[in-house]
């Protein structure tokens, strides 16, 4: 094992958590191991424990990455309270790496890349944007607040999740830089939502959080990246077919060749996998 590799691990070791499902570890971090529907049960139960703060992050293969060349944001990752699997890349890496490295390992990714490209295993991903839309569907009388995205994304978000659900309540607020962040912590107080949703983008959200989480009033809390951009009607998702396929991220790139540079991460990735003790 390289040293650096090595190090990146020890210092991510995630914190235990009592998971009423199983874990699954990987990279130095267990991961909620079952489905969405045991997460949202999970989550009911402690919402009604009154336990405080409860932080989720949705970990797909560029947090990973960026995990692994940015050791501060990999303690940020660390110190969440839930880490959802949000990606079939990992779900691929997990399968392969149960492997030594070698001929078995490379097979075994062929194998299990093509159960994927066929429709298998999507149900084990958790990914952010289904997590939040369950949470607003199912969860009636709840108090949600969304946080972030361009422009008005987080009134047209919550203007969506309310035409569908009726007793939720909800509010919204771009964030900075168009709201000081000292009047969106106020207002978030004084609502004492259920739910947070952070559109921050990633890694800039995660580090929000971590900031901010002790000063807030809130049940749970999650990073949720673009969803806005879905349920606002500003961006199509990718239809479902392609979703199972695991390919929702070359759907992505295809609507919005801009983001190329990002998808860069993913061979580095794939590779790491196959080459390395993770």
């Amino acid at each position: 094992m390289k040293k650096n590799r090595q190090n990146w691990q020890s210092e991510t070791r995630a914190k235990s958590i009592k998971y009423t499902g199983e874990t699954r570890e990987m990279f130095g971090l267990s991961f909620f191991g079952s489905n969405l529907s045991q997460l949202l049960n999970d989550l009911t139960r402690r919402l009604g424990e009154k336990e405080q703060n409860i932080w989720i992050t949705t970990v797909n293969p560029e947090f990973i990455m960026e995990m692994k060349k940015d050791h501060a944001f990999a303690d940020i990752i660390n110190k969440s309270d839930i880490k959802v699997i949000d990606g079939i890349g990992l779900i691929w890496a997990y399968n392969v790496l149960k492997y030594q490295k070698g001929l078995r390992r490379w097979w075994q990714a062929f194998k299990v890349g093509g159960e994927i490209l066929g429709g298998k295993r999507r149900q084990e991903v958790i990914s952010g944007s289904d997590l939040m839309a369950e949470i607003c569907k199912k969860n009636s009388e709840s108090k949600v607040y969304f946080l972030g995205g361009w422009g008005d994304r987080a009134k047209r978000t919550a203007d969506y999740f309310m035409s569908i659900n009726e007793k939720l309540e909800t509010r919204f607020s771009p964030g900075e830089p168009e709201v000081d962040n000292e009047k969106v912590k106020s207002e978030i107080n004084k609502f004492e939502p259920d739910y947070l949703f952070v559109a921050y983008g990633m890694k800039r959200q995660e580090e929000w959080i971590r900031v901010n989480l002790d000063k807030l009033k809130v049940g749970v809390v999650m990073g949720v990246g673009r969803s806005f951009d879905y349920y606002s009607g500003k961006l199509k998702r990718a239809p479902i077919w392609i979703r199972k396929m695991g390919l929702e991220w070359l759907y992505s790139l295809f609507k919005e060749p801009k983001r190329w540079k990002r998808q860069l991460v993913l061979p580095k990735f794939i590779w790491m996998v196959l080459t390395e003790v993770a």
